[in-house]
């Protein structure tokens, strides 16, 4: 999520004393005059702890601590089915739950609301045995029920009304969703639904068309839905329509979950305030129920530089800490007790795409103006500009060294996926040049043309509120200028950009990024396979639009499909060489993952997978 160059800029220690007092100024006012949390009255039924309870393996703590953060983007929505971007994902994380979760140290898929299950011996039946005795944060039971629900929601269809017949999609002939979700295409498998049903209220059982690996992991994962909340929308049809930001400004108290913490208050582009869940299913060691935690503040900020700088004047509890600042916010580290814990590479990565898609708004206007189509389409168009990317330049000059230059769809992190031996596109401006004449490019003057007499010149979008996203930009728009390419950088919201990428395609190209880390391949699926919602360059495809795309859904279906994890390891490396021949992504760097902690927080155990906060319900700290 980042990018480069060759005379590459740096951060001045100008600049940051600048925007030391600025963001300074700008927390203060967010901490006085806003004041605490707003008095919210919310009518709590507590149950008691179940008889299984899970016990935590940490020291007895104090509760009644408030934790402060921020975040850099806003939220879109609090509705799992709806949710497509980091900031709207984090804060559903902190209260709706799945079957199964990771083990943070080893990666292992471990129980969660489940207890247990089986699987039978031809793969194709998963049963599982859910934690009796557990409720939803308004005091109502969690049953089978509510897994039944959550599934059967993504396959409901949309009905003729004159037959009762299930209407189908003009493109692909597939039945019409009701509730066309991200879930509902992920938990497809190959197209076809899978089949739940309840064995009792404590046990349900999952029967897959096919053989699914990493079903325990996705399958099982998927959060779960309370279905005495969200039925009602299902069968209004308006479920995509619940738990929208309105819910989170007017009625928190909907948003029920089994987390440890819930919906208290929403001011949007200001803050959003979550409180420990009184019924949450964890103890610690003396019988203490948790979370410790009572309250967490995220400020929702602007730009991610001024939460580094608030965090590096005491003004919040813990951030992630972008690699360019941890030198000079390290010099604060004793005056305001905190210590910045160093976690490696992350498996994050940025990168820049093309707007392939070919189609035309309402109109009839093409999303993309044929000449740039062709463009964007030629392979060796997407290989020159890849060659002219000085990622080097961008991990000296926008990290501070602290990144390394990426090549390909999997960050070096990830040892079991991670394909050494893709073609790799080193910085080369001679090589560029070379490639784009061979295509029919050429100089006049400073500037690239086509063959047809066309300057060479695109916009590039990226997110405002991410400061080394936008600084990457730049670099990239320095890199294509050495080819003579001009490129006009458009610095807009986050929320915007997911939806002219994914609704309007009123863009030519963008820069982002994705988190990675997922422990399974297949996880991308959605990002991969030309069907997906998330494939970015052309998302939804009725059928492949290209032969190597074609290929990977071959492979990835097979990866879907295939036990023998040698077998899966070898189709990935080949999708792995497929994107990187290819080029849909131009890959920039992946960075150094660092995160910054207050000393007054117990309990504080990072580790690679899970970071610094996947123990949020045990932190503890003395009451503010």
């Amino acid at each position: 999520m980042r990018d480069f160059f060759s005379p590459l800029f740096s951060v001045t220690a100008s600049r940051l004393s600048l925007l030391k007092p600025l963001a300074c100024a700008c927390f203060a006012l967010l901490f006085t005059a806003c004041g605490k949390p707003p008095e919210v009255t919310f009518a709590d039924t507590i149950v008691p702890l179940p008889a299984d309870a899970e016990v935590v393996p940490f020291s007895p703590g104090e509760p009644g601590a408030l934790f402060v953060t921020t975040d850099a983007g806003d939220i879109a929505t609090l509705n799992p089915l709806m949710s497509e971007d980091a900031s709207s994902s984090s804060a559903i994380s902190r209260f709706i739950e799945g079957l199964t979760t990771l083990d943070p140290k080893t990666g292992e898929i471990i129980p969660n609301l489940a207890r247990a299950w089986e699987i039978s011996p031809d793969g194709l039946n998963y049963t599982f045995h859910l934690r009796e005795g557990i409720v939803w944060s308004d005091g109502h039971p969690f049953t089978s029920d509510d897994v039944v629900f959550t599934w059967q929601s993504f396959y409901i269809k949309v009905l003729d009304p004159a037959t009762g017949k299930p209407l189908l999609d003009e493109k692909t002939g597939r039945p019409r969703l009701r509730f066309p979700s991200r879930p509902a295409f992920f938990q497809m498998i190959e197209g076809e639904e899978v089949r739940v049903e309840a064995l009792g209220r404590y046990s349900v059982r999952f029967t897959l068309p096919q053989i699914y690996a990493p079903f325990l992991l996705f399958g099982g994962g998927q959060d779960i839905l309370p279905r005495h909340i969200l039925k009602p929308y299902a069968d209004k049809g308006t479920l995509l329509d619940a738990w929208s930001i309105n819910t989170a400004i007017k009625n928190p108290a909907e948003l029920v979950g089994m987390g440890p913490f819930l919906l208290e208050s929403y001011r949007p582009g200001e803050r959003i305030v979550f409180r420990r869940n009184p019924n949450y299913r964890k103890l610690d060691s003396a019988g203490r129920r948790l979370p410790y935690i009572e309250r967490i503040v995220s400020r929702i900020v602007g730009d991610a530089n001024a939460s580094n700088v608030a965090f590096a004047r005491g003004l919040t509890d813990g951030e992630a800490i972008q690699a360019d600042n941890v030198t000079w916010i390290s010099r604060a580290a004793e005056n305001f007790d905190f210590t910045i814990h160093d976690l490696g590479p992350s498996s994050a990565s940025s990168f820049v795409w093309f707007n392939l898609h070919e189609g035309k708004d309402a109109n009839g206007t093409p999303f993309v103006a044929p000449h740039k189509q062709r463009w964007f389409q030629d392979v060796r168009f997407r290989q020159a500009l890849s060659y002219a990317v000085n990622r080097q330049g961008i991990v000296d000059g926008v990290f501070a060294g602290r990144a390394t230059p990426l090549h390909g769809y999997v960050s070096p992190k990830n040892r079991n996926w991670y394909n050494p031996d893709i073609r790799r596109f080193d910085y080369d401006v001679a090589r560029a040049r070379a490639m784009l004449a061979e295509a029919g490019f050429s100089l006049r003057g400073a500037k690239l043309h086509d063959a047809e007499g066309n300057p060479v010149e695109f916009s590039l979008m990226t997110n405002n509120n991410n400061n080394l996203r936008t600084e990457m930009a730049t670099v990239f728009a320095e890199n294509m200028s050495a080819l003579g390419i001009r490129v006009e950088l458009q610095f807009i919201d986050f929320n915007t950009i997911i939806r002219r990428t994914s609704e309007s395609f009123n863009y030519e190209a963008c820069m982002l990024g994705l988190g990675g880390g997922a422990p399974d391949p297949y996880a991308g699926k959605d990002i991969l396979m030309s069907d997906g919602r998330m494939h970015f360059w052309n998302p939804s495809q009725a059928k492949p639009a290209t032969a190597w795309e074609a290929r990977i859904d071959e492979l990835m279906r097979g990866i879907g499909r295939e036990l023998d994890p040698a077998k899966r390891r070898t189709a990935f490396f080949e999708v792995q060489q497929i994107l990187s021949e290819q080029q849909p992504f131009i890959f920039l760097v992946t960075a150094k993952e660092y995160i910054g902690v207050r000393n007054r927080w117990k309990n504080v155990e990072p580790t690679p997978l899970g970071g610094v906060f996947w123990n949020l319900e045990a932190l503890w700290a003395k009451p503010n």
